[in-house]
């Protein structure tokens, strides 16, 4: 009888310790495909004072867009010559859902939606402290499914378009905030 290789069990994580997710530090062998256990990263990003967690205002859902600017230059007689000028917009697209009526969220949404309207740039921050830079909310738009007699929906699915902008002026900013917060 040919030995047979006994598969070896995978070590548990004991309690109050979990097994960091990162895909800059992951083992040799370790797929990203394979089932990870992060019990302490409860926040996946953070824009200003806002979270969005895994409940109640989640991003299930990220597209990050990022170009280059070129300036065309025509000459005759010659193909199109093309200048670099630098880097074009760079747009974050946070799709995501709520449960307001099991969950809640519509709070949040709302605080979202007022920090949107004041136009102010906050730092935003992924998951465990990676700070991606300065971005505005550019639009917010929701799809309310399965109405409630609130004209709610009971399933609010969300898009946020982010774009990067420069670092505020600290006095400006500041400002902002007080009145955003205070509702002036």
């Amino acid at each position: 009888m040919a030995d047979v290789p006994i598969p070896q069990p995978r070590p548990t994580v004991p309690d109050g310790q979990f097994t960091p997710v990162s895909w800059r530090n992951r083992k040799p062998g370790v797929r990203l495909t394979d089932r990870v256990y992060d019990q302490g990263l409860t926040t996946l990003y953070q824009w200003g004072p806002l979270q969005f967690k895994q409940h109640p205002l989640n991003v299930g859902e990220l597209e990050h867009e990022t170009g280059t600017d070129w300036a065309r230059k025509p000459i005759v007689g010659a193909p199109l010559y093309r200048e670099w000028v630098g880097e074009d917009d760079e747009v974050l697209y946070l799709h995501g859902e709520l449960f307001p009526y099991v969950i809640g969220g519509m709070s949040e949404i709302e605080q979202f939606d007022a920090m949107r309207r004041a136009g102010m740039p906050n730092m935003l921050i992924r998951g465990k402290g990676e700070v991606l830079g300065w971005f505005v909310c550019e639009k917010l738009i929701r799809n309310h499914k399965a109405l409630s007699s609130e004209g709610v929906g009971q399933q609010i699915a969300f898009e946020a378009i982010m774009a990067r902008v420069p670092v505020p002026a600290s006095d400006d900013y500041q400002s902002q905030i007080f009145q955003t917060f205070m509702g002036r």
